[in-house]
This record gives structure tokens, sequence and C-alpha cells, in this order.
């Protein structure tokens, strides 16, 4: 990690400018204002004034990068392709131009944030903001009814190739001619040409560096740099949408499509989305107090004026360094006097950020209970943030961020396989926003799991995962089933050894002489299905307690040795080769009807989370038997008691016999 980590810090700065460039043009020979137009072109300064020092790098060092790069480059020639385009003046002299990716989501759907993260920042942050782990649209962006802004964007950037706009830059004194806009045209044509049926490009047309006005804006007040920057960003926009792009739901993003008949070509520039509500503020600063500074607090009085900051900003750091005692001394200290209607208790910051709004995503449990237990708690419940969301719903997308993702140096590493829920304080937060009685175990397990549709099973489960479960332990119980008596026990365990991968190897060594055996693992897959049909988890206890045959042929698969989990598992794996995009798709062609009538969750499609529960519950965590097959060897006899030891298995088991 470490190497790769710094292998992407030096690809980063051979590039030629790093990240985020689109720049509207400023004033030449002007130390005061900034002007902006719709013919404003997104550029930035030769790339030798800062590459000429940075960290020790020689000219040989440069070579030997650009190597690196173009190995790079090879490996993800599968799905990304460079594209430049150049702009020359009368003398034939380079005087700009537009580097851009064609990104082919396809092959990488898997592995998607992984895949994307590596090539460039750019392609990194195109995928973490706009899109979920599988290269679709975030649900936020279609359905929220703030964040998916005008509703011109939606479900169809889900699929086709993207065109990303890296890079755009003109030399200064051919600014304002029409050049960046023909670059920009020339990029698409070339990318349009190469890749037929091309439909969508995206650009960030915002700000890196202020490389005209940074020597200035560190001299000016906070307040004065921070226009100045907002205004270069809005130049910038009003540039793209001159081009045709608009902005996608409240993200910092634009899209742009030749289909005539879509929504974006009939929305004009003045009526699209202005402002991004996703805020890209400078680092916090060390005599800074956010959240509570001078927006947050009274004209008469400083309100919160004892909450210090901590500078940091990893996944999940908490805004205030006092705990939840000392802040709630605090808010009582300050607020307790102030009358309902006195304008204190919705004081906001600049990111529009409510007292409960903060207390609520750092997680401080006691002082948030006494901010809801105000007699208006429903109305300062109900403010929206500059980014749109409620106090529940800033709360809930700072979760999910962390369950998607975790930065370490410059690296973004996708972490959403190894979820195991949030926090017992997160938890309690989430309960007491959404008012649920933390009695009520099966809300409680939805909370915890990030459940978004109110339907999971266990929390974890969603409808659209269970089925695809179900369909599993279906198929294969009635194939299996056919094919039993058809061949011997060698060649039927030889046919179905993917199905038999998580069962003991000594388990399928006597299955292979053992009817009863085969037939018993067969008639599970059924009694899974069934078990989840009924809206039930498929532990050992449930899928047994279905039991009922005759001759034991189920019965007798389990005291040989055989468990409930291999079967679940089994399913587990065959629904990850037929899903749409982890496999080969034949689950959503064949039941695309029924799937259709089920809700969407925020937990669709995570096998491996929903795998990581199911076998926590199961109390599988750490045994090989259920990663991979073992040697029979390796499979003791006190081991297998210790596999058998789920909640009551022994004595169903019992009940089996009775």
């Amino acid at each position: 990690m470490q190497q790769r980590a710094e292998q992407k810090r030096k690809r980063t700065l051979s590039e030629t400018r790093g990240y985020k460039c689109f720049r509207a043009d400023e004033v030449d020979g002007s130390d005061d204002e900034v002007e902006s137009d719709d013919e404003d072109e997104s550029d930035d300064e030769d790339a030798s004034d800062e590459m000429s020092d940075t960290d020790g790098l020689n000219m040989e060092d440069e070579e030997e990068e650009e190597d690196e790069e173009y190995d790079e480059d090879e490996r993800w020639s599968v799905w990304l392709k460079s594209f430049n385009a150049e702009r020359k003046d009368s003398n034939g002299t380079n005087i700009g131009h537009c580097h851009a990716k064609l990104i082919d989501r396809e092959p990488i759907r898997h592995n998607f944030y992984t895949e994307m993260e590596e090539p460039s920042e750019d392609t990194c942050a195109l995928a973490f903001d706009l899109f979920d782990r599988w290269g679709c649209l975030k649900e936020q962006f279609c359905e929220h009814p703030f964040k998916k802004g005008t509703g011109a964007w939606g479900r169809e950037l889900d699929t086709g190739r993207l065109l990303l706009i890296e890079t755009a830059r003109v030399d200064k004194s051919h600014r304002r001619q029409g050049h960046g806009r023909a670059l920009v045209d020339k990029v698409w044509k070339k990318a349009s040409s190469a890749c037929p049926g091309l439909q969508y490009a995206v650009a960030w047309p915002t700000l890196l560096s202020y490389s005209d006005h940074v020597h200035k804006m560190n001299d000016l007040p906070p307040d004065e740099s921070k226009l100045i920057s907002q205004t270069l960003s809005l130049a910038a926009q009003d540039f793209f949408r001159a081009m045709g792009f608009r902005r996608v739901g409240s993200s910092c993003w634009f899209a742009r499509t030749d289909d005539p008949a879509h929504p974006s070509r009939s929305l004009a520039p003045s009526d699209d989305q202005k402002q991004s509500l996703s805020l890209k503020l400078a680092p916090f600063q060390k005599d800074q107090k956010y959240p509570y500074d001078a927006g947050m607090v009274r004209k008469s009085e400083p309100i919160f004026c004892d909450l210090e900051p901590v500078i940091q900003i990893p996944p999940r750091t908490p805004f205030l360094s006092t705990d939840d005692k000392s802040t709630l001394a605090i808010l009582k200290a300050r607020l307790a006097a102030c009358p309902p209607l006195d304008p204190a208790w919705k004081a906001t910051d600049d990111h529009g950020n409510t007292i409960i709004h903060v207390v609520a995503m750092d997680c401080k449990v006691e002082s948030l209970a006494w901010l809801l237990d105000q007699p208006f708690a429903d109305d300062l419940n109900c403010i929206r943030n500059l980014e749109g969301e409620t106090p529940l719903e800033a709360l809930e997308a700072s979760l999910d961020e962390h369950r998607v993702k975790m930065t370490w140096r410059m690296l973004t590493i996708p972490i959403s396989d190894k979820y195991d829920g949030v926090r017992r304080e997160e938890l309690l937060c989430l309960l007491k926003l959404k008012g649920i009685d933390p009695r009520d175990v099966p809300k409680v397990d939805q909370v915890t799991f990030g459940c978004t549709c109110g339907a999971c099973i266990g929390g974890f489960l969603s409808p659209r995962l269970a089925y695809a479960l179900e369909c599993q332990g279906d198929i294969h119980h009635h194939l299996m089933d056919f094919e039993i008596n058809l061949n011997l026990g060698s060649e039927w365990c030889s046919s179905w050894s993917a199905q038999l991968e998580h069962v003991r190897p000594d388990v399928r060594l006597n299955m292979t002489t053992n009817k009863s055996y085969r037939q018993g693992f067969t008639n599970l897959f059924g009694y899974v299905a069934e078990c989840l049909r009924a809206k039930r988890l498929p532990t050992a206890p449930n899928v047994l307690n279905l039991v009922s045959e005759w001759p034991p042929n189920v019965k007798n698969y389990i005291r040989r040795g055989g468990t409930v989990a291999a079967v679940v598992l089994a399913c587990f794996d065959n629904a990850i080769i037929q899903d749409e995009y982890l496999g080969d798709g034949d689950h959503e062609l064949v039941h695309a009807e029924s799937i259709e009538k089920l809700p969407r969750c925020r937990n669709d499609r995570e096998f491996a989370f929903a795998r990581r529960q199911y076998r926590r519950i199961e109390g599988l965590q750490g045994d090989p038997t259920y990663e991979r097959a073992t040697s029979a060897e390796e499979m003791t006899g006190a081991s297998f008691m210790r596999s058998l030891r789920y909640s009551g298995v022994e004595a169903l088991l019992q009940a089996l016999d009775e």
C-alpha cells in the first residue's frame, strides 16, 4: 500500500497541472478586479514553473515517470483511452491543449472504485463523487428532493461510455478568442470517432489553484479571498454551460450529451442549478472555530466560543474536541435561557449547518437528546443545510461515506466489503432522529446496517439480494435433485463440485458413496429458498425448523458433519456469478419483472457485506472451512463440534430424531 501511494504521488506530480484545472480568465494587469463572461476559457499556466523543483526531481526522474505512466496506461487500456487536442496560432505555435479520458465502465463494474482510483485524481473524484461502487449514478442525484437538482440527469448515466474532460489550457495572451471551446469540441469529436455512440462528456469546472491571484489572495481577509475564488469558479461554470454542459444533480460535476431529445438540451443555461451544494472550501486554519464561527453566534454574545474544532479530516473525525458531557454543559449554559423564537436556535455556519446538524454528525448522544427534547425540536429537525440535508440526512450521508471509503495519504481505499454497521453512539443518534424505539430489534438492525428500504431481513439482507439467493436455492435444488438418480456418486460430486466448495473435505468424500448425504445436501437448497420466501434469515435454526421429510436425509447429512452454512454460502457464490455487474447477468435477464417489483435498497448487490454478516451471525468468522475447502486432516472432531455450536442446532437435531 505504501508503494502504491508513492507511485500515485509521483504520477500526480508528472501531470501537467494536477487536479481540477478548469479556470475562467482573469483581467490582465488588474490587481483588484476579476471579470467573467460566457466566453471565458478553462486554463492554467504552464506546468514548468510548478514542476521545476518539485520534490527535487531531475530530468532523468521525469523520464522514468513518463515510462511508468506509459506502462500503467497499457494496463488500463481495456477500459481507459486518452485523447489530446492542440490549438496553434497562424505561426504554428502551440497556444493551448485539451486532455480527456474515455472511460468504458462495463469491463470494471465488478471493481469500479478500485480501478477508477488508480489512473488519476480526476478519475478517482469522478467515481466517488457521482457514482456508486458499481458505476451507477448515486441514488441521491436521482431521488433526493434537493440533491437531484433540476432533474435533468438521471438513470441514463448508469450506462454508456464517459468522456472525462480533465484539462483545457490556453496561453494567457490568446484567451477569450474561442480557443478553449474549440479544444473541447475537437477532443469530443476525436473520442466520438474512436468510439461511435459516445453519449456523455463530464467535467468539473472549478479551481485547483489561483495562479494569477494567489500572491494577493494570501494577504486578503478570508471573506474577500473566498469571494474571488467563487467568482472565478462561477465564470468557469458559465463557460461550460455555454458548450451545453449542465450540472448533474447538486454535485460539482457537469455533463453534456449530443442527444437532442435529452432533457438537459432543453434546459437553458439560466435555468441550470447555479451553485453546487457540495462546497469545496479551503482547509481549516488554526485560528478558525468551525463550525461555531461568526455565522453561528448571536451578535450580542458568542454562544459557542468555548468549543474548539479538531483540525483533521479523516472519515468520521469529530467536529468538536469536547466530549458529549462538556458539549451538553456548554449548550445548556448558552441556550437554556433563550426563548423558542430566539435566532440562536437556528443560527447556521458557512455550510448551513445548525447546532443540531453539528451535534448529530458528531454523534453527541446526550447533547442531541437535549436538543430534541425542546418543544420546537420538530422545526429544528426540518432545517436543511447547504447540502440540502436535514440533520438526519447529514448524519446518514456522513456515515455512508465512512462505509464506502477511507483515505490514506494520496490513496482512496474502497472498504464497503468490510463494513460491520454503525458504532453504538452513531446508532443511538440515528434512532433518536428517526424516532425508533431501541427495543424494536428488526428496526434497530436495519438502522445499524444502513437499510434504506425498511425491509432488509436481519437488517442487511435486502429484498432484491434475498430474492437472488432464493432463486439460486430453487434452481440448484431442482437441478441437483434431477441428476442425483442419473449419475454415480463420484460423477455427481464432480459435476457439482462448485456447490460443494464449502462442504468439509471428509464429508465430501463420504458423499461420493452415500446417496442420503447427497440428497440431504440437495434438499437443503430448497429449504433455504423456503426460509427466504418466509422473510427469515437462512440460519441453521431457521432452516432446520422447516425440515419435514422421510427418509431423514437432511438429518443424516447434518449428523455426518454437513452444515446449512455450506449451502447458503454456495447460494451466495451462484448469485454473484449470475449478477448483472459481477457475473453474466442471467438473474436480471430471467427475473427482470419480479426484481422490478421489489423495493430498491442501499444494501442491494452488497454480496460480500451480506455474506460477512451472515458468517458473523453463524459464528463462522475465521473458520477456513467456509472460506475455502481444507484437507480432511485439518478438520478434527473438536473443530466439527465447534462448527455445530450455532444457537439451538444440537437441540434441533434432537428434535429431528424425535
